[in-house]
């Protein structure tokens, strides 16, 4: 690809998941329900939706923005995986393991989109055996951050303002 070629293509800075709901996750806790969460991770960076109670159909619809480690071009050798990992919330003990799905970012955005929302099948832990363990709802969207080192906090307040001509603003100081 040319200079001019990559010039004009959009590349994103970061990505924005929004896990909207779960289905056909198996019950752990009492009553034949779960208290679920899942936890959204991108490399080292990761959060966690709040906890539905008594579900086996939960229903967050929260988001978690990440930095992309790098540039999403076709072909990249290197693969940008988001794991999701959905979790029974255990008052005793240790949290369930309910499933997780890893969503290859690259062929996301390979496809076109800036933004997809599908459903993707839960799987076991690796290693582990295979079984049914439910769905889950998610909305990608890529994203460009135009943020540039020249610009600067204006909240500080050690720092006079200064004018474009370089000299203090006489309003201010």
């Amino acid at each position: 690809m040319s200079l001019r070629e990559q010039s004009q293509k959009w590349f994103p800075t970061h990505v924005q998941a929004t896990v909207l709901q779960a289905s056909g996750l198996q019950p752990k806790g009492k009553h034949g329900t779960n208290d679920v969460y899942t936890i959204i991770q991108l490399g080292k960076e990761k959060y966690s939706t709040s906890v539905a109670e008594k579900t086996v159909n939960p229903i967050w619809k929260e988001e978690a923005s990440f930095e992309l480690p790098g540039l999403l071009l076709e072909g990249n050798p290197e693969v940008y995986s988001l794991c999701l990992t959905v979790m029974h919330r255990s008052l005793v003990g240790m949290d369930k393991f309910l499933g997780q799905r890893f969503i290859n970012l690259n062929q996301i955005f390979e496809n076109k989109g800036r933004k997809k929302t599908d459903w993707y099948s839960l799987e076991s832990k690796p290693g582990k055996k295979q079984k049914e363990r439910g769905r889950i709802e998610v909305c990608i969207q890529f994203m460009r951050n135009n943020m540039t080192a020249s610009m600067f906090d204006l909240s500080m307040k050690e720092n006079a303002a200064v004018t474009v001509t370089g000299r203090p603003d006489p309003l201010t100081s």
